[in-house]
């Protein structure tokens, strides 16, 4: 057996060996001919031409699509010697030659590459082949040349003039009158070759660029010659299109002057081929507020116009007619179909160049759903489904109508078409997102619907691609160019409002708007109907994404949203999870539209049994659209008395697919919930709300579905995958955060789901889950300081956060591989709140305190920042702002915090150290010596260095630094100015303020102010004496009086009210400027150069007024020629502000009000005593203090 065997083996080798004796592989093939060809000089003759050819043809036959068998050294060698040895007269070795350098060069597998003299050897030599040879070489020559120039513009530049300058050899080849399309294509794709981006991100300069978009641009708007195969034109367009998208991703901006011609062509060619639809370019578009006769160099003829009439009183034909109309159509093109010898019919010239084609009849069951939709005016959902069923229709022609070749035809033509129509809406898209908001606002009108006119003709929009383009590609590039049109639309569309009942003679731009939106939301519904594509699906969801949030529609009438909920909610069963997140994405742009709004609240309600019932809507939403109400409550009638039964039906037999049926363990979990929540509940039913089973939010049951382990092992169903349930917490966060009475009556309940989704093992759900944890704490902080008598108690806060402490949350923050995760853990304990923190066992205090201690030593900086974010907000809490020893540690980690490279790490910091001085301000004026005599000296000094530290560093963490620096002086002890550390630390604080109050960002003079304010409120303060006060003071004078930012005018002024003696202000010639200051800012008050600060200016005025109050009550005898010298001219101006503040100050009725009563009633009795001083000296003095006295003086009293 085993010699047979061998026998065997030997004989089916024997033939293997003789094969790899004669045949050579590609690699040696081409080392052997190139070897050949090298070695070959340059002659003339028949035999040399011969052995080229062969040569070249041996080359050429090679498979060059296998990997790599061409060495770099003998490819490059190669083509520079086919350069030198071949001549242009020989044209056939020419195209021959130029084949061999697209094999070489090309994209397969060898990708020879060409640079510097080799480069420019084989361009000159095919420039010179283009120019020289006859014109049927030009498409081999063309070819080669724009694989020359593929991403080789920067390296070609000196052959730019040449090519596409004035004259150039290629811009005569792209002519308009250029006969043949062909080379007229390749031509195309030379020149736009040119402007690809190299290797290392370079392009050819900005001059060439505008030239080449010149060229592109001419091509484009040249109209199809007659006699011209539509294919071969529609290949050009295209490949035109495509150059001209090449080129928009390269360049930074398009000019103004180009931009209308640009989006003109960009809106005809997206149109292109379908049906109904003219190949006229206008030569521009021009921005405009409302439509705009769009000019076209044809006019129309009487054959146009009788078809017009056709088509526009079949609109507005009765539907019983139409349906005859229809069937007599369909009857007749039976009856044409059976003849033998019918054609199609020729279109006419305003039709399409593919033909009328025959319309198929729809299923019932498509016509069922496009039904739903509105269908008044512009685009109706048939509209929608006949045109994509007329496509379907020319497809499946049967050969009676077209022979085989006719129908193949047509398939390639519709092809070509359908991919023009994709690569145009891809232009129009790279040119909205280079185009400034503002100026591409201006051209919405030719490209969206604006239902000016109702049942009139509507201008060719986006919504025509949308709604009857046949293409699914196509029809996702107009959604994707409709959504990064309304992206960042909000500021434009704000003033969009719903037209009033009373027609008028003149239609308001905001009505415009209005009524852009409603059509926009119309066309998207009704495409969103007839939609089947799943990525044409998700594309459309996510526009819908993307409008919401820009739209104002507290400002329309409602039923925009419920319209969208009504058509989006089944889409949350789709079989495709994509189409489920991008459904998700849409109930949560929402539920964060200008929440809270009663129209979300209604349209997230569970169906009832009752369609009468209507569930309670909190008195807190009932104003937000009060006058819309009734005009709800009819829509709501209408729709429900338009639906069709049976489709009634279907729909309430979705809506209890989706709502979750638990059982009974589900429902005794949601009562439950609900009794914890007591007081909530109660407080709810009092007010008449429905009941419990009737309010629930469907939303909210559905994302508990999805996201919890307990409902899909009630239900017995399995998890969807990690980005359904990652999308479904962030809707429930967005709820939470919006609309907080959707989840009020199952905290408990989200308490423990959220408790195992922080347990789960994807990273991603854990972090989705603590951000939603992070979110409701926040706004159980709201809730719980809130004083109305129905906002959620502190116990019902802490039973949320009880479980989550009890394991899961620690364990999130212990979790050494997700940074994310332990960061997002110290922002949830951040947000506990204080009362809720009171109610916690002494165990949590000690944990959450301890894991916030120790993740300030983490290994990365956004936790470690993190933590000492919570610590600074834990040390504002009462029942921990008297534990020193809690102090002194988070003052250790605002000093680790302090020294991060990370700015973030050290403004959160600084933050918390500007905390922690407001506690221990706030524990020395509530315990007096019993917390400062235990409060050590040596962190009081630490505290001052990081303070200073902080002073010097960005001015993110010098703003915070300043406050901390103004507290600590306000916090000394009058025996510490009498120490030599603390008065160095003093100076110091004083040199950093005078500074911080001159110059830096508003935000840190306002804080330095502010800082300012609070070291005069230290009565031990050696103000009047001290060498550091006189520049201090010359600072706020300057900010009082020269500022542009009046936040900063009015906390400079109101340090000055906090000193409280007269000898605190020093000199009287610097007693006198401060007056003056104060005195010549208030009547500087008339100007305001900067608009935004018009809103302080009343604040400012009243800031001066008290300031001024102060310092005259605190005027002595010798300051009198001082203050008479600024109230020269000024006099009646102060007089006049003086009398408003008093009228606004008695107005009021609060302690601070009647405080500033008695001052100003001070202030004129201390004026008096100073004239009766005045008398017993000179009448100079005594003239002085009447003049201050009738400044003061009240008129109303006199």
């Amino acid at each position: 057996r085993n010699c047979i065997k061998k026998m065997a083996e030997e004989v089916s080798l024997r033939p293997q060996r003789q094969q790899r004796s004669f045949v050579q592989n590609d690699g040696d093939v081409f080392r052997r001919c190139t070897t050949k060809f090298l070695s070959l000089v340059p002659q003339e003759g028949e035999e040399f031409k011969t052995e080229l050819n062969l040569l070249l043809d041996e080359l050429n036959s090679l498979d060059y699509q296998t990997p790599k068998f061409v060495d770099e050294k003998l490819g490059v060698g190669l083509v520079c010697k086919a350069c030198e040895l071949v001549p242009l007269q020989y044209e056939l070795l020419v195209t021959k030659v130029c084949h061999l350098f697209r094999h070489l060069t090309g994209f397969g597998g060898q990708q020879v590459l060409l640079h510097g003299s080799s480069l420019e050897t084989c361009l000159e030599y095919v420039i010179q082949a283009v120019t020289v040879c006859r014109p049927w070489t030009l498409s081999d020559t063309l070819r080669t040349l724009a694989q020359l120039l593929y991403e080789r513009g920067p390296a070609v530049s000196m052959y730019l003039d040449q090519l596409i300058g004035p004259g150039g050899m290629l811009v005569q080849f792209v002519q308009p009158d250029y006969p043949d399309l062909d080379i007229k294509r390749v031509a195309i794709a030379c020149v736009y070759n040119l402007c690809l981006r190299d290797s290392e991100g370079q392009t050819i300069g900005d001059e060439h660029l505008r030239t080449v978009f010149n060229i592109l641009m001419s091509v484009l708007q040249t109209p199809k010659p007659e006699q011209v195969d539509d294919i071969l034109f529609a290949k050009t367009i295209l490949s035109t299109l495509q150059g001209m998208r090449n080129l928009l991703s390269v360049i930074t901006d398009i000019s103004p002057d180009s931009l209308g011609s640009l989006l003109a062509v960009c809106r005809v060619y997206m149109l292109y081929g379908l049906p109904g639809q003219t190949l006229q370019v206008p030569a521009n578009l021009y921005p405009t507020p409302v439509s705009q006769y769009d000019p076209s160099p044809k006019r129309p003829t009487a054959k146009d116009r009788d078809s017009d009439k056709e088509e526009s009183s079949a609109q507005f034909t009765p539907r019983g007619r139409k349906v005859k109309k229809k069937r007599q159509k369909k009857q007749q093109a039976e009856q044409d179909a059976a003849k033998p010898e019918a054609r199609p019919r020729q279109n006419t010239p305003a039709r399409s160049p593919v033909g009328t084609p025959p319309r198929s009849p729809l299923k019932a069951q498509d016509r069922h759903r496009r039904e739903r939709g509105d269908s008044t005016g512009g685009y109706s959902s048939s509209e929608g489904s006949d045109y994509r069923g007329s496509w379907r229709g020319l497809a499946s022609s049967s050969e009676s109508e077209y022979s085989d070749t006719e129908a193949g035809h047509l398939t390639r033509l519709r092809s070509v078409m359908s991919r023009v129509r994709e690569v145009a809406l891809n232009c129009l898209h790279n040119t909205v997102q280079m185009t400034d908001k503002r100026v591409m606002f201006g051209y919405w009108s030719h490209l969206l619907p604006d239902c000016s006119s109702v049942g009139a003709p509507q201008t060719p929009t986006l919504f025509t691609s949308i709604l009857k383009d046949p293409a699914p590609k196509a029809r996702g590039n107009a959604l994707v160019v409709l959504s990064s049109l309304v992206d960042g639309s909000k500021q434009f569309l704000a003033a969009a409002e719903e037209a009033t009942s009373k027609p008028t003679a003149f239609t308001p731009y905001s009505v415009t708007l209005g009524a852009t939106v409603k059509e926009m939301h119309r066309c998207l519904l009704l495409a969103l109907a007839a939609e089947s594509n799943t990525q044409t699906l998700f594309y459309l969801l996510k526009c819908f994404a993307t409008l919401i949030p820009n739209v104002p529609y507290h400002r329309l009438q409602p039923g925009l949203i419920t319209k969208v909920v009504r058509q989006i909610r089944p889409l949350l069963s789709h079989k495709e999870y994509d189409v489920q997140v991008a459904a998700l994405i849409c109930f949560q742009s929402i539920l964060s539209v200008q929440a809270p709004l009663q129209e979300v609240v209604q349209s997230m309600q569970v169906v009832s049994s009752t369609p009468q019932t209507q569930a309670k809507i909190p008195p807190q939403l009932q104003s937000t659209q009060s006058q819309h109400t009734p005009q709800l409550e009819n829509v709501t009638n209408s729709q429900t008395t338009a639906e069709d039964p049976k489709e009634t039906e279907s729909v309430e037999e979705s809506v209890k697919k989706m709502i979750i049926n638990s059982g009974a363990e589900g429902t005794e979990q949601f009562e439950d919930s609900a009794s914890r929540q007591g007081a909530s509940s109660g407080s709810l039913k009092e007010e008449g709300s429905v009941e419990t089973a009737q309010t629930k939010v469907w939303l909210l049951d559905w994302c508990l579905k999805m996201i919890s382990h307990r409902h899909a092992q009630v239900t017995g169903s399995s998890l969807p995958i990690i980005p359904v349930r990652t999308e479904a917490i962030q809707v429930m966060t967005q709820m939470a955060k919006g609309y907080f009475i959707f989840i009020r009556p199952h905290l408990v309940e989200l308490s423990q789901v959220f408790c195992g989704i922080l347990q789960e093992q994807n990273t991603a759900l854990q972090l989705q889950g603590g951000k939603f944890v992070e979110e409701v704490g926040g706004v159980l902080v709201k809730e719980v300081e809130s004083p109305a008598p129905e906002s959620l108690t502190a116990q019902e806060a802490a039973d949320f956060w009880l479980p989550l402490l009890t394991g899961p949350l620690p364990s999130a923050l212990q979790n050494p591989d997700h940074t994310l995760l332990r960061s997002c853990g110290c922002q949830c304990l951040a947000n506990t709140g204080a009362q809720v923190f009171q109610l916690l066992p002494t165990d949590k205090h000690i944990l959450c305190i301890t894991l916030l201690l120790g993740l300030t030593s983490d290994e990365e900086w956004s936790v470690r920042g993190a933590a000492i974010h919570a610590l600074g907000v834990y040390v504002l809490y009462p029942c921990l702002k008297e534990d020193i020893s809690f102090l002194a540690d988070v003052a250790q980690a605002c000093t680790l915090g302090l020294e991060e490279k990370n700015l973030s790490c050290r403004w959160k910091a600084a933050w918390s150290l500007g905390n922690l001085s407001d506690t221990i301000v706030h524990n020395k004026e509530e315990l007096g010596t019993e917390f400062t005599d235990n409060f050590s000296d040596v962190l009081l000094q630490s505290l001052f260095n990081l303070a200073l530290k902080g002073a010097a560093d960005h001015d993110k963490v010098k703003s915070n630094a300043v406050r901390t620096l103004g507290n600590l002086v306000k916090f000394l002890r009058p025996e510490a100015f009498d120490k030599i550390n603390f008065k160095q630390y003093m100076e110091q604080t004083a040199q950093v303020l005078t500074k911080c109050v001159k110059t830096g960002m508003a935000k840190v003079r306002w804080n330095a102010c502010y800082a300012v304010g609070n070291m005069f409120k230290n009565p031990a303060l050696p103000l009047g004496v001290a060498p550091w006060a006189p520049p201090l003071f010359s600072a706020l004078r300057e900010a009082i009086k020269d500022c542009k930012n009046f936040k900063v005018r009015i906390n400079a002024t109101l340090a000055l009210t906090f000193p409280s003696l007269r000898e605190h202000f020093g000199t009287k010639e610097q007693f006198s400027q401060l007056w003056g200051c104060l005195a010549d800012a208030l009547v500087g008050t008339e100007r305001v150069e900067d608009f935004s600060e018009f809103k302080y200016r009343d604040t400012l005025r009243e800031q001066l007024c008290c300031s001024l109050v102060h310092l005259t009550g605190l005027a002595s005898k010798e300051d009198l020629p001082g203050l008479h010298f600024h109230l020269q001219d000024k006099g009646e101006l102060l007089h006049t502000y003086l009398t408003r503040y008093r009228e606004t100050v008695k107005q009021r009725s609060s302690p601070d009000m009647s405080k500033k009563v008695d001052e100003l009633a001070r202030v004129q009795d201390h004026i008096q005593q100073l004239q009766v001083a005045g008398q017993q000296t000179t009448d100079k003095e005594a003239a002085m203090c009447k003049n201050l006295s009738s400044i003061f003086a009240d008129t109303a009293t006199a």
